[in-house]
């Protein structure tokens, strides 16, 4: 009897701790299923991605971890402070949000989606949301690119160039800024020292004077408001030697003479050449090489 009393004993506590598991079991189940029922949708993927730069308007795609339903609705794009008119659709997963007129270039756009303007099947409304996107022309790639050659282009000249050309595309400088602003980027002037400040106006004075055979001098050609190429470069030299720069005038064969003379000055250690491309309208002037007979040098 004691035997079989003992065996039901145990019997009952396996019984016991049988159903403790299995209630235990149904209350874990049942906060995990109440659990997942009160969670969030999660966004899972946006195209353009966030932070993206895209060659052309087009339509912004979210997609959630659930399926998703329509909240209060309250989904923006913005250009800075300027809300951009959209026409927004769900399907299962995704939503879509349609810009009802084509996004203008150079710009970077805000998509802000609100607490509660979509939900999951049960009614849990989304957090809110922020991703942004540029519309560019130009890739981050090609916008440091431009910036490299504008930063070149001030250093030898005392400014920025009117344009910046990709192929045959010209893009003003002032949209070029605003397009590389878009990606926190600025053209870095550096500190014009006296040089490149005179370089630039000596450069200016002299584009007045015109091409002609009848001053070899500078004094000749101030006298008679044009001269040669001779005439030019030794006004070029005075001038930048009076405003302390190193220079010298350099001669060589050309198509046109066997005695063409031309200027450089000196900047970071190396010799550059006058930027008269930049100054003249006639090509008289114009080196045509970087080296030759120095016929004059200051440093």
């Amino acid at each position: 009897m004691m035997l079989l009393g003992y065996g039901g004993d145990r019997i009952k506590r396996k019984i016991l701790l049988s159903v403790l598991l299995l209630f235990g079991l149904a209350l874990f189940l049942n906060v995990s299923t109440s659990a997942a029922a009160n969670t969030s949708p999660q966004v899972t993927a946006v195209d353009p991605a966030n932070h993206a730069v895209i060659s052309k308007s087009q339509t912004v795609k979210v997609t959630f971890n659930e399926a998703i339903k329509e909240g209060n609705k309250w989904i923006e794009l913005k250009n800075g402070k300027t809300v951009i008119s959209t026409k927004n659709s769900l399907s299962d997963k995704t939503v879509s949000i349609t810009p009802t007129k084509t996004l203008a270039t150079g710009v970077k756009y805000n998509l802000i989606i609100h607490t509660g303007s979509v939900t999951d099947m049960s009614g849990n409304g989304v957090s809110l949301y922020k991703t942004s996107f540029t519309v560019s022309p130009i890739s981050v790639a090609q916008m440091n690119d431009g910036i490299s050659r504008a930063e070149k282009f001030y250093a030898s000249n005392g400014r920025l160039p009117k344009t910046i050309r990709y192929g045959t595309t010209l893009i003003q400088i002032t949209q070029f800024q605003k397009i590389i602003a878009t990606q926190g980027l600025t053209i870095k002037k550096p500190k014009i020292v006296a040089s490149t400040a005179s370089l630039a106006s000596i450069m200016k004075a002299a584009s007045k004077y015109r091409y002609s055979g009848a001053a070899h001098t500078a004094e000749g050609m101030i006298a008679h408001g044009s001269g040669d190429c001779w005439a030019m470069s030794d006004y070029l030299y005075k001038k930048m030697t009076a405003a302390g720069m190193k220079a010298r005038i350099i001669q060589y064969s050309t198509s046109m003479s066997s005695r063409h003379r031309s200027v450089q000055y000196s900047s970071n250690g190396a010799w550059v050449n006058a930027p008269y491309r930049t100054y003249f309208s006639t090509n008289m002037f114009n080196n045509t090489q970087s080296y030759g007979t120095v016929i004059a040098c200051n440093a």
